[in-house]
């Protein structure tokens, strides 16, 4: 990260248009950062082969000896340096955003020359660009410093780019953007991009001819350190002044690093480093041909797009009002873009750059889907080692306590601020159960929270970053592939009589394959309950958030709805509230769907639980499948059903850590029919099960086996299959909820739409 700039210095760099062939800077020049080049970082990561990478293809079109030309170089080149356009990112690995920066910059001083007098030209934020490249980057994790060229171009594409003054880099630490970058952002977007072939340095040449600057990643070695100076150099007048980088004396020193490509000649092609300008010539230098042909990772050619207006999303009848974008602080699901639009948002308050999950008319206007940023700031994602997974990149990825904190106390207590009364905050957390990932188990988000908020419970959702559900679903029908071959078989009916046989073979090679996942999803759900790791900080989150609830005279009414494995979650997050953390925080009330846990996780954790005084076993409702739904269901789908059962009847007979383990979202766990049964359960368990009966108070109405083999999910009564996924779109189960946390309240209205 760079030093922090003066108070000059952060000021936009702005220039006029050029005068008579001239270009006259009304920027000082902003101070050169002096790093030692001993102290820089290079981890410009190589992009990972994608196939989805649209290969540029060159126009057909004489090249220019070089470029640029000549007269250009010497007319423009000086107030381009002036208007502080080479940039310095110091001793941090931020090559990426400072080298996308560098190209977004110099195709937008193109196109500032074009635009004539009184136009007024303002860097870009190599912070943004570098920040989101960490949050868009394909190789796992964000806590090291550098990043790949894909994933910075797939943040400028998502997100669009604001000014360097919104948004400034400092070597002191991060610093969160200014007021308005959302709104600005979107004024620079990406148009199109494609990946260059780095073999071929023709294409290389008819890139930058065609568009002035490209984006490239390279290993770098000694021989760049060598056009190190102790002070800024003089910039070039010409091809023939610019210095050239010579080869490596010690090829071992070599590291990742990503910069600018802003003309070629005989030589080879002209690098803009971000070194500042005490490097080569004022910050430029040749790259040699047969350097680039040996080093050279990646190269990206991009374009600048045209900032959209879009219809407002309510307005008058026969008014047409406009509305400019806003650029989301959380991360955007695959195939959407600043500049994608949904073509399915007919409803006039569905908007056509962030559409609904469904396009479907609302009797109930508070009932409308949330926005994807607004979702997100209702939850917190878990990934490996139950670390939380840093969603807002306007925040320091390291503090993850700050961003817990936002989500789970200040925020709520902002809203509690808007209601009447404001002496109760009624606060639900709901633990998704891994059967989506990240981007669609926000999309669900969407629609819940609008049922919550608008009845006066504010939701909080905890959600995985890769499903294990979805993951072993799609596990399951490749296990049929390698024992009975082509999967097309099972729409024939051929294995109809034979199902139960198919599952047994199918459990058999999923204990083989599958354990390990579901094991892993377990010990991350476990060790987020570790000192600075999710369910710990949700934790102390919640303990502040009730502490400071009791200083303004109001009480904290906490409930936990669990999905699947989010039976899990929340059991690690009972004890976590308990004495053993600190003060108890108590649990109002807790309601698991189809709960993927075991008996024996049950009594260690839950019924723990009640003894310590945060949860009283009365107030745990179960929400099951009968036994026979539970077998009708089937993995990836019941319509496809390579195993012919249940998520929790693979979990139980193919992935705990003994076969025919009962869980605890299973009816027949639940029923003392079964409880002494070792064809249901394994011998072992079966103290358990009897056990969890003895001390579980399901009657009168705690447990609901869902009665029939069909869900209604819509408010026209339209049905799906009642399966073990299902009961977040069953309008009943959730309506249910709803009005057990509100204490028979009345809602404002009926769910409408759980279609998701």
């Amino acid at each position: 990260m760079p030093k922090a700039p003066s108070a000059s210095a952060k000021a936009p760099r702005k220039t006029a248009a050029p005068q008579s062939n001239a270009i006259a800077t009304q920027a000082l020049k902003p101070p050169v950062h002096r790093t030692p080049i001993a102290g820089r970082v290079f981890d410009a990561r190589p992009d990972r082969l994608d196939f989805r990478d649209l290969p540029y293809t060159p126009p057909l079109r004489s090249l220019s000896p070089c470029w640029p030309l000549q007269t250009d170089l010497a007319r423009y080149l000086k107030s381009y340096v002036a208007a502080g356009l080479v940039l310095d990112q110091g001793s941090d690995g931020a090559c990426t955003g400072f080298g996308l920066a560098c190209v977004v910059n110099y195709l937008l001083w193109l196109q500032h020359l074009s635009l004539g007098d009184g136009h007024v030209f303002t860097a870009v934020s190599p912070r943004m660009l570098y920040e989101l490249a960490r949050r868009y980057d394909e190789w796992p994790g964000d806590d090291y410093e550098g990043s790949s060229c894909r994933g910075a171009l797939k943040g400028w594409h998502k997100h669009g780019v604001c000014s360097e003054t919104l948004w400034p880099f400092s070597q002191k630490g991060f610093v969160r953007p200014l007021p308005g970058w959302d709104s600005d952002a979107p004024s620079r977007p990406l148009g199109v991009y494609y990946r260059i072939d780095r073999t071929s340095v023709v294409d290389l040449q008819a890139a930058i001819l065609n568009i002035g600057a490209i984006y490239v990643s390279a290993k770098v070695h000694d021989g760049w350190d060598t056009l190190m100076r102790s002070r800024a150099t003089a910039v070039p007048k010409n091809h023939a002044s610019l210095s050239v980088i010579p080869a490596a004396k010690d090829p071992g020193t070599l590291g990742g690093h990503a910069f600018a490509l802003v003309g070629y000649n005989q030589r080879g092609f002209i690098v803009q480093n971000s070194w500042g300008t005490r490097w080569g010539n004022a910050g430029f230098a040749i790259l040699p041909y047969e350097e680039w042909v040996l080093y050279g990772t990646d190269a990206w050619a991009c374009a600048l797009g045209v900032p959209q207006l879009l219809p407002a999303a309510q307005q008058k009848a026969g008014a047409v009002a406009m509305r400019t974008q806003i650029a989301s602080a959380f991360r955007l699901g695959s195939g959407r873009s600043l500049t994608s639009l949904g073509r399915s948002a007919r409803q006039p308050a569905n908007p056509v750059d962030d559409p609904w999950p469904f396009d479907h008319p609302f009797l109930q206007p508070l009932y409308h889907p949330l926005t994807t940023p607004r979702a997100y700031e209702l939850t917190l994602v878990t990934g490996n080692d139950g670390e939380i997974v840093p969603t807002d990149f306007t925040h320091d990825p390291l503090n993850r306590v700050g961003l817990v904190q936002e989500t789970v106390h200040e925020r709520p207590l902002a809203w509690l601020a808007t209601q009447n009364p404001k002496t109760t905050l009624r606060l639900a957390i709901y633990a998704h159960g891994g059967l989506n990932a990240e981007d669609e188990s926000i999309q669900r988000n969407r629609v819940l929270a609008p049922y919550f908020l608008a009845n006066g419970i504010y939701p909080l959702f905890l959600t995985w970053k890769t499903g294990p559900g979805e993951t072993l679903a799609n596990m399951a029908a490749d296990w049929f592939h390698s024992l009975f071959g082509d999967r097309d078989a099972l729409a024939t009916g051929v294995f109809e009589d034979l199902k139960d046989a198919k599952d047994r073979m199918v459990e058999a090679l999923g204990n083989v394959l599958g354990t390990g996942i579901w094991s892993q999803m377990r010990n991350n759900a476990r060790d987020s309950s570790k000192p600075g790791h999710g369910i710990d900080l949700l934790a102390e989150a919640l303990r502040d958030l009730s502490n400071t609830l009791q200083q303004q005279g109001a009480t904290l009414e906490l409930h936990l709805i669990g999905h699947s494995a989010g039976s899990i979650l929340l059991g690690h997050l009972l004890d976590r509230l308990g004495p053993a953390g600190g003060s108890v925080v108590k649990v109002r009330s807790c309601e698991l769907f189809a709960a993927a846990c075991s008996s024996r996780f049950a009594l260690d954790h839950y019924l723990k639980a009640h003894a310590n005084g945060v949860l009283p076993l009365d107030q745990l409702w179960l929400d099951v499948l009968r036994d026979e739904d539970e077998k009708a269901d089937g993995l990836p789908t019941p319509g496809f059903a390579a195993y012919g059962k249940s998520l929790l009847y693979l979990v139980s007979r193919a992935l705990e850590d003994v076969r025919k383990q009962p869980l605890l979202g299973m009816a027949r766990a639940l029923d003392e029919k079964f409880a002494t049964n070792q064809d249901q359960w394994d011998a072992g368990s079966l103290a358990d099960v009897q056990q969890w009966l003895a001390n579980w108070p399901s009657k009168p109405d705690r447990l609901r086996v869902w009665p029939s083999p069909w869900v209604q999910h819509t408010r026209d009564g339209q049905q799906i299959q009642a399966t073990h996924g299902s009961f977040d779109n069953n309008i009943e189960v959730m309506t249910f909820v709803l009005r057990r946390i509100l204490a028979g309240k009345k809602l404002v209205g009926d769910l409408e739409w759980l279609d998701y």
